[in-house]
């Protein structure tokens, strides 16, 4: 089984790392984001239960 080679080596450029730092500064925010509105929705539907 012979391992094929790439022509040209991929390269982690500082565009790339830039991109992918930001892009996961946004995923992170928007898990928050979710995370605090299930908690409130949640405490909401508790709420609603007891009264």
């Amino acid at each position: 089984m012979k391992i094929a080679r790439r022509d040209t080596p991929r390269r982690v450029t500082p565009a790339a790392i830039d991109f992918y730092t930001e892009r996961a500064r946004q995923l992170r925010a928007e898990a928050y984001r979710n995370m605090w509105q299930a908690l409130w929705t949640l405490l909401v539907r508790l709420k609603r239960l007891v009264l």
